[in-house]
């Protein structure tokens, strides 16, 4: 080893030295101007709490429906013909069995006498027949070809009347009279449209409801509804629950009835469906941040002896702003609602606010 190797050597030792005395001198006084971990004041976090109470609850949904009249029809001739009687006013109301249209019929009003006076002979002649009979002056068999006859012109009796029946159009049902499409002395053929015929009272609200709420549906139901442009909300009861559910939309189709007597609700209107669904007596209801997510699991924080312990549960039930809790939580505990990001396990906390 060189000379100068040497002493470079001896310059690092010596330093090395210089600072470790150095070093062990002014610890003792650094020390004591550090003041103890344990001496540092800890500082509780702030938290809100509820403390849960059983109450009533029922789950309501909201859907979408639509309004539609109890009776509707286009009425349509069953023959062709001019129209000789127009009882059509729109917006009108009509009894059931009502005649609202007659046809030209003049020809079947002609062979319907013709067919009542044949008829009127023969019932006449029936009863001589008859008598003859019983004494023998005629036949078995010329009695029943008399019948026959007499049979025929009643078939024929009733053809004609059911002819001029076909050009009549009557109401089968009571409503209100829609559009009319036809005027007076028009010529219509079979089948032409002559107005619309609907009966709006009862109404009926046919909506859909999700399959997972099937099983919670039944007739008798009460649900409210409301529709655009009316300030009040009105009330139906479920009048028809689909035997299945619709494949492809997984949905069920619900029909309820409500009285129209004012007209204030119109057929074809959407109508909002509020659907309140089975109640629970005892729901226990937290506010939704209270709710910690987790992986596999939701969790709620609560105070037991003064700290905070979590809990694992499980929810069912929400409405805007709570939550229903299934399992998991029982009544009377305190749940931190407020702040449970500050939290942890074991640690004693403020209390801010308590409702």
């Amino acid at each position: 080893m060189s000379k100068s190797s040497l002493r470079v050597l001896i310059l690092i030792a010596i330093t090395a030295v210089i600072g470790l005395l150095a070093w062990n001198k002014f610890k003792p006084s650094q020390s004591k101007e550090l003041p103890a971990a344990s001496s540092v004041p800890q500082t509780k976090p702030t938290v809100k709490i509820q403390v849960v109470q059983p109450e009533a609850f029922s789950e309501v949904i909201s859907l979408s429906g639509s309004l539609t009249a109890s009776e509707e029809v286009n009425l349509m001739s069953e023959a062709a013909g001019r129209i000789t009687f127009l009882n059509l006013q729109e917006g009108s109301r009509v009894q059931k069995g009502e005649v609202l249209m007659r046809l030209n019929s003049d020809d079947l009003q002609a062979q319907l006498q013709r067919s009542e006076a044949l008829l009127k002979e023969l019932s006449s002649r029936d009863t001589r027949q008859k008598a003859l009979l019983a004494k023998e002056a005629i036949s078995q068999q010329e009695y029943d070809q008399f019948s026959a006859e007499m049979a025929v012109v009643k078939a024929d009796l009733a053809l004609v009347k059911a002819q001029i029946a076909k050009t009549e159009v009557r109401a089968p049902f009571s409503g209100r009279v829609g559009l009319r499409y036809v005027s007076l002395g028009a010529f219509v053929n079979q089948n032409s449209r002559i107005a619309e015929l609907v009966n709006a009272d009862p109404m009926y609200i046919d909506f859909s409801v999700p399959e997972k709420y099937a099983s919670q549906i039944r007739t008798g139901m009460r649900l409210n509804f409301t529709v655009e442009n009316l300030p009040d909300t009105f009330s139906a009861d479920v009048k028809a629950i689909a035997p299945r559910i619709d494949a492809n939309t997984r949905t069920l189709q619900v029909r309820a009835v409500t009285k129209n007597t004012k007209n204030e609700l119109i057929a074809g209107a959407f109508a909002k469906v509020i659907l309140k669904l089975n109640e629970i007596p005892d729901a226990l209801l937290v506010s939704n941040t209270a709710v910690v997510p987790e992986m596999n699991a939701k969790k709620l924080f609560l105070i037991k002896d003064g700290v905070v312990k979590p809990v694992v549960i499980t929810t069912s039930n929400r409405t805007a702003n709570r939550v229903v809790v299934s399992t998991g939580l029982s009544a009377g505990d305190t749940v931190i609602t407020a702040g449970v990001l500050k939290v942890r396990p074991g640690i004693a906390v403020e209390i801010l606010e308590q409702p």
